[in-house]
């Protein structure tokens, strides 16, 4: 369907005319009437940027639903990532199209999160509110921000907002197993200044009743045990213009304390299975336009703490570990619509811990080279190269190469194609764990393509409609993993290969009249993880641990005025648990309903909301014999004052 231009009204026109003129309101015309030509309004057509990759955001709008909750709570219902959790508060991870956790990078505005150790992230130990965006990139899209994401990657966003403004938020929140929590966030500056000031803070005892199928001599209802914890952070964030240039300096501390429930088939109480993490993460950048170049250049001093304690087998774990990192590049526009970009990266870690021979250190750099080419009316393309340095050892170059078609001229329909070699060099753990770990390792690398179509349709004056279909496969060769040895303990090893293949698809409808909106979203997408060519012949063509094959989400969302309420479905298949599929998980789908009225004593904002998750008291796992919780209870005020009228 060609969409036409807005056709204006002529006494409209005519009306702007003059008063957008007024000095010819001062000269006498013999004409009494002015005929005009009729004007045209039509939205300009152009290429998303990266064309042929897939890259989701959620902006802030949809984060305010989940500022206190962390952000697996946002992506689970806004995304087709599913998330592995071992309980409230407990450590989470997450796996992108079935390549596992220490292959999905987490960055924070493009500098690399994940742990050097396990080279991978806790997910909940990231609360929504201290991102003002998250934007996630499936596949060869990673590419253009790190390495190593052969699943994808997951990059929360800071922005500034430059007017002169001053506003305050503070969101308190209460609810189900002793739950308390909190945020504010304090910005204020000018039209070339700004700082931006995040704390947060979450306790709970996490002491939910659940259906405990491994009691003897038979089922029974009990409460969780050994599973309060509690959670603290800030954020300081300044930003400087002028003229050309914007500087940025980001510091950010967080902390937590946890308590470690522990399975139900040995669970003991009061074991005492404890954990406590502490990270402080600090970030200068600046951005330089001259002409048709940019620059910008990215350094950043991450440091994390863990220690682990489990006093009934005798464990004292204690971990520290340093990262410094620096990234910069600059990009050259020959054109409006062709660029050449070019990006390196350095980054240094070092390891302290109880758990290696003795101090560990590596260094990694690359050096990230690509084309893009979009045109006005039907072809967009990008390639690009990059070379990885690690230690002393040059990798196998890697690339992407995407390409996108406009399918109807002055509509945004488009079909996408793109094919990649992406690697992830092994894991300090990997490499260092004593003992088990493997200095001899290789590399694991994967070739993968991805076919799509996505629309973005206005189709009347009052609803707009978006979908997008993807279908993809990814063929990772010497996957690492860790098995038992000869010994007692297990050993990481290049053991086999996996394919993971499928497809994802959303729907999203949106419907404005009046004070009314009405927002449908709803993905489903169906994953195939295989492994292939296994020392063990019964694992061959078995779906992967912890993979399932089929999940499903969708969101109603309907706004009245001040009044506004969401009902969110999240359905996950079943999930095998051992290699050979003989035992799984049997899958659920949960309901949640959030509830709310704002209003604005003067220039100020109060918004009051109620939130049920798991409606119906699903009985549920996402990791074998470590239940979640069933129904909960949510009440959360948010107070914003605003020193002067701002968007809100």
């Amino acid at each position: 369907m060609k969409i036409s231009g807005i056709k204006l009204n002529y006494k409209v026109v005519s009306f702007f005319f003059l008063i957008s003129s007024p000095v010819f309101g001062q000269v006498k015309s013999d004409v009494d009437t002015i005929r005009i030509k009729e004007v045209i309004i039509s939205k300009s057509k152009s290429f998303p940027s990266h064309p042929g990759f897939k890259k989701i955001s959620v902006d802030s709008t949809l984060l305010s639903n989940y500022t206190l909750l962390p952000i697996t709570e946002t992506l689970d219902n806004n995304s087709q990532l599913f998330f592995k959790s071992y309980g409230a508060g407990a450590m989470a991870s997450t796996s992108c199209r079935g390549a596992g956790a220490a292959r999905t990078q987490l960055s924070w505005n493009g500098i690399n999160l994940n742990d050097p150790m396990l080279g991978q992230t806790d997910f909940s130990l990231f609360p929504s509110g201290m991102a003002d965006a998250i934007q996630v990139s499936y596949g060869a899209a990673s590419m253009e921000t790190g390495f190593g994401g052969i699943g994808g990657l997951i990059n929360l966003e800071n922005k500034p907002i430059w007017s002169k403004q001053t506003r305050a938020d503070i969101k308190t929140g209460v609810g189900s197993f002793n739950t308390w929590s909190g945020m504010a966030k304090v910005q204020t500056g000018t039209d070339c200044f700004q700082s931006v000031t995040k704390a947060y803070f979450m306790s709970s005892e996490n002491n939910f009743p659940f259906l405990n199928t491994n009691a003897v001599p038979e089922p029974e209802i009990q409460k969780r045990k050994n599973g309060s914890g509690s959670q603290k952070g800030l954020m300081q964030e300044f930003y400087y213009k002028k003229a050309d240039i914007i500087t940025s300096a980001r510091i950010w501390y967080q902390s937590a304390s946890r308590h470690l429930p522990g399975s139900t088939l040995y669970e003991v109480p009061d074991s005492g299975e404890y954990q406590s993490d502490e990270s402080l993460r600090t970030q200068v950048s600046s951005e330089l336009k001259r002409g048709d170049n940019e620059f910008f250049i990215n350094g950043a001093w991450l440091y994390s703490k863990l220690n682990y304690y489990f006093p009934k087998y005798y464990i004292d774990s204690r971990n520290h570990s340093n990262s410094f990192v620096l990234k910069a590049g600059m990009t050259k526009r020959f054109s409006d619509f062709t660029s050449l970009k070019l990006v390196m990266d350095d980054e240094l870690s070092s390891i302290i811990t109880v758990n290696y021979p003795g101090k560990a250190s590596r260094n990694t750099a690359s050096l990230t080279l690509s084309a893009e080419h979009k045109s006005k009316n039907r072809f967009g393309t990008l390639l690009l190269m990059r070379e990885i340095l690690n230690g002393n050892k040059l990798l196998m170059p890697d690339f992407a190469a995407g390409f996108e078609y406009r399918v109807l001229s002055g509509a945004d329909h488009f079909l996408k194609l793109n094919i990649s070699r992406n690697s992830s060099i092994p894991t300090m753990n990997d490499l260092h764990w004593s003992p088990g770990g493997n200095l001899n390792l290789r590399n694991e690398y994967s070739y993968s393509w991805e076919f799509g179509y996505c629309m973005d349709q206005r189709i009347s004056q009052v609803m707009t409609i978006n979908s997008e279909l993807t279908l993809f496969n990814n063929y990772i060769r010497d996957m690492i993993q860790w098995h038992p040895g000869e010994s007692y303990y297990w050993i990481a090893d290049n053991i086999g290969s996996v394919n993971t293949s499928g497809f994802e698809s959303s729907l999203s409808l949106k419907y404005d009249i009046n004070h009314f909106h009405l927002i449908m979203n709803s993905g489903y997408s169906f994953t195939k993880a295989s492994e292939i060519n296994s020392e063990t012949e019964v694992n061959n063509g078995k779906q992967l641990i912890y993979v399932p094959k089929n999940k499903a989400s969708g969101t109603i969302q309907m706004v009245y005025r001040n009044l506004y309420l969401s009902w969110v479905e999240n359905f996950i298949g079943r999930t095998w648990t051992v290699a050979d599929n003989t035992t799984f998980l049997k899958g659920y789908t949960l309901n949640g309903l959030i509830a709310g009225y704002q209003f604005n004593p003067g220039r100020n904002l109060i918004d009051l909301n109620f939130r049920i998750d798991n409606i119906f008291d699903i009985s549920h796992q996402a990791i074998a014999d470590y239940p979640l919780a069933g129904r909960s209870y949510d009440l959360t005020i948010l107070f914003r004052f605003n020193s002067n009228d701002i968007e809100k």
